[in-house]
């Protein structure tokens, strides 16, 4: 055995024992300067203490007062990468059926094809209410106002392609 791996052994014994002294003893203290895990009530109302007593701007009282009124317990809500204030409850079904089928590029101009009509970015779409807010090779982001809450809903529609439009090119070696 080499002179470095008799010091890796070393090493690796002293660790070994170390892990397993702070395994063995004192399993119910946490580690001194070790920082609590868990979040006081006390802690919780000194938060919304300062909250109230700081002078906020209108921007970001309105900030809040957004985030209030949305909190949920849940903190992967609305999840997908897509920015919103709230999904769009008709992708359960009981909405507009909506097929995104491509995109087009009309010199700086692009196009979505939604349920086979082209629509451009702000474009109203003729069913469902929706908006066309942007456009990707992927998906479409649409974008609504709920009538009864008025909260804008996002929706992301997939791109989906139809195996019967793909071109089919073979190539024949002659012999």
């Amino acid at each position: 055995m080499q002179k470095r791996e008799k010091k890796l052994l070393g090493v690796m014994a002293v660790v070994l024992m170390v892990g397993a002294y702070m395994y063995v003893s004192a399993p119910g203290k946490p580690a001194p300067g070790a920082a609590a895990t868990g979040v006081s009530k006390g802690m919780v109302d000194e938060v919304v203490k300062n909250i109230d007593q700081a002078k906020l701007t209108s921007l970001q009282a309105y900030r809040l007062g957004l985030l209030a009124d949305n909190a949920t317990s849940n903190p992967f809500y609305g999840g997908q990468g897509a920015a919103s204030l709230g999904e769009d409850s008709s992708q359960d079904g009981d909405g507009p059926e909506l097929v995104y089928s491509g995109y087009m590029k009309l010199g700086y101009k692009l196009f979505a094809v939604v349920n086979g009509v082209e629509y451009a970015v702000g474009d109203e779409l003729a069913e469902g209410g929706f908006r066309l807010q942007a456009i990707d090779k992927n998906f479409v982001v649409l974008e609504r106002t709920d009538g009864s809450t008025g909260r804008k809903l996002t929706r992301r529609v997939p791109l989906v392609e139809d195996d019967m439009d793909k071109i089919r090119i073979r190539v024949v070696k002659k012999r």
